[in-house]
Formats: structure tokens, sequence, C-alpha cells
């Protein structure tokens, strides 16, 4: 569980050493008095500083109102000049020079900038990784533990949903070379394309003879270093994201355009409507399963805005997950929707990048409606490792 205080948007409290974001602590922002109050998106923005710096820096302190702060490095000029790029994207309204290091502040709360749809996408995909995922998101693959066959990747695409065969399909097609690279045995290779043309129930029979580990979580040698090494080919890599932002992405585009004919009124282009939204047809598929429930919802609450409504949408879907997963499911979407950790039941799913779920509207969220995706500096982005957000 998340061992941290909230209050609206800041955080108020707890554990120090619960990490907040991949490189800060709730501990670098106690005050001398040992109290804590700074706004979760100064945090993030602090994040995507360090990202963009690439080099440790440290809080030196927070303002009192919790929207800035001063943050120092041992290359000061350079952290300057990264502070003033992370201001171009409009997450810093204000960068100085100030105490011997470099004076933060964030807009104020409300009024903070949309950011564009790429960013949006890069957000939702790597929220929704790191729950799929742990480490290389890149080299993961998965043991039958869940009848789904072999996963595979940051989507944890798989043979029971038919979306891992079709992507090996088109590795193959665009550099065989090096995909047959990536076997070290010539006959492993050749089963391989043997599996790949087996009916699914088959497919699964043959995940279960490579499944290992407890639970059926791993997978044994060479298999699981074959997988790898495909992880490892850069072109594979950008191959993935955009083919699972594509097919993902339209299923969230579907299940937008069918709340919105719901409540016309309504529209959703919030970051984390969107990534919530995008979380469940990654794990669920579609609303389709609970479309009759959310209709009943609807009407009888009739929401006024879109979280409202997408809270209605991904809690009725997450009731209709089998029933050991059901409150793990909710719990994700309503704490991607909140940006905040909730707990379900016994449940609370939460990951390290939270920190990314921004409140914050999604500038050109239209165009991914109307299906005109443009994907390739995304995917060339998260492949790399590089962002798009600072």
């Amino acid at each position: 569980m998340w061992s941290v205080d909230w209050e609206e948007g800041f955080v108020v409290g707890g554990d120090g050493n619960r990490r907040l974001t991949p490189s800060f602590r709730l501990k670098e922002f106690r005050r001398p008095d040992g109290t804590v109050r700074v706004h979760r998106e100064l945090v993030s923005g602090l994040q995507l500083l360090r990202d963009r710096f690439a080099r440790p820096l440290a809080v030196r302190r927070t303002e009192a109102d919790g929207l800035g702060a001063v943050v120092s490095a041992e290359q000061i000029t350079e952290l300057l000049e990264a502070a003033a790029a992370v201001r171009e994207r409009r997450v810093f309204e204000r960068v100085d020079r100030q105490d011997g290091g470099v004076l933060v502040r964030i807009p104020a709360v409300g009024s903070l900038p949309a950011i564009e749809l790429e960013q949006a996408l890069e957000t939702a995909f790597s929220v929704t990784s790191a729950f799929e995922t742990a480490g290389d998101k890149f080299q993961q693959v998965t043991g039958n533990f869940d009848g789904a066959g072999l996963s595979f990747g940051p989507a944890q695409v798989n043979f029971g949903t038919g979306t891992l065969v079709p992507m090996f399909r088109a590795f193959k097609k665009a550099d065989e070379a090096a995909l047959r690279g990536c076997f070290a045995d010539e006959d492993d290779y050749d089963d391989w394309l043997r599996v790949m043309d087996l009916p699914i129930p088959e497919q699964i029979e043959w995940a279960n003879s490579v499944t290992t580990g407890r639970g059926g979580h791993d997978v044994v040698e060479p298999w699981k270093s074959y997988f790898r090494a495909v992880g490892l080919v850069d072109l594979f890599r950008e191959m993935m994201v955009e083919a699972i932002l594509r097919e993902y992405g339209g299923r969230m585009a579907r299940a937008i355009r069918a709340l919105q004919r719901l409540k016309p009124a309504i529209q959703i282009d919030h970051l984390r409507c969107i990534c919530s939204l995008y979380d469940l047809v990654v794990q669920q598929g579609s609303l389709d399963k609970a479309w009759s429930a959310i209709e009943e919802r609807v009407k009888r609450e009739n929401p006024h805005d879109q979280f409202a409504l997408t809270h209605i949408a991904v809690e009725e879907r997450g009731r209709k997950a089998a029933a050991a997963w059901q409150a793990d499911a909710v719990s994700r979407r309503l704490g991607i929707l909140k940006g905040v950790p909730e707990t379900v039941g016994d449940r609370q799913r939460a990951n390290i990048n939270f920190y990314m779920l921004r409140d914050v509207r999604v500038r050109s969220a239209g165009e991914l409606l109307s299906g005109d995706l443009q994907l390739a500096r995304v995917s060339q982005a998260v492949a790399s490792g590089r962002s798009l957000l600072a």
C-alpha cells in the first residue's frame, strides 16, 4: 500500500522512504520542521527535469505554497539550461537562478497548459506497461500463468488474444535476418515458425511445455533468451510500440466514442481519463461485456463531467472481470483516473509511473477519435528510452 498522505493534490505526509517518482522519495521534500507540503504536479515536473538533465539533482527547499522548489546540482549551468527546456514544454512557468541553485515553479493549480496527443500516448503506454512488466519492458516474457499462453513485451501480447503472432509476423517481414539472428539454434527458429502456424489452442499447449517457475510465470531456456534477444533489436522495439499504440489506441478511441454517444455533452479529453480507458482496453479489451450495466448506470446517475462518466465505465467493466481480478482491475483504473492510488477491497494497484498522470487536458484528442494517429515520433521515443514529455 502507498503510505502517502494526500490533501487534494498535495503530498502532506507519509513514509519518508516512499518513492513518489523513480528519482525522488517523500523525505526529500520534508521541511526543517518535519512537515511536507508539495503539489504532485511539482513532483512530476521535477522528475521530468531530472530526466532531461540526466544527472542527479537535490531538492534544497520547497516554497511555502508547495508549487515551487529550489534544486541544485554540481553542473548548475547545465541544470539551468535543462530547467529552461522543461519550461518550454510549459511544465514550469518560472525558472530562475537562486540561492546557489535553480528555482522552478509550476503554474497555478487548475490552469496547467494542455499537452499534445503524442505526449498523452507516451504517458498511457508508460503507465500501463509498468503494471504489465518490470525492468526492461521490451524483454518481458511470461509463461502460461493466466491461460493466455506465452506473453511478451510492454503490453504482454499473447497467444490467447491472438496478438503475439501478428507482431512476430511483422518482425519477420521487416527483417527476417535480424529475427533469425535472435535464435542461437536454427532448428529452434524453424520450430517457432511452426508454432506460429498452429491454431491458438495448440499454441497455448506449446506455451505450457515451455512454462516453468512458481505459478507458471517463467519460461524455460533457451526460449526465454530468444525472446529477450528480440526485445533488444531497435527496429523491433519501435515496431512493438507502434503496433501496441495503434491496436489499443484504436480500441480506446472506440470506447471513448461509445461513451460520448451516451453523453453527447461530455467530451473526454483529460489525460487521466484517456489513460484510464487505455489501461482498460489493454487488460480487458473493450467495454462490451459491461455495456448494458454502463448504460443503465449512466441513465440513473446522469454524470455531469468526463471523470464521472469514465469512472462509471471503468468500474462497471472491472466488475465483469473474473472474481479474482475484479478488485485489481477497478483499483488500477480508478487510481489512474484520480492520479493517486485507490484501494478497492484489499487491493491497491499503483506503479512508479503514476507521477506521469498530470492534471492536464489533451489538446489534440480529436485526432485520436478520427483515427489519424501519427505514431513515429512517440514510438521512437519510447523504444529508445527518450521522452517527449520533457
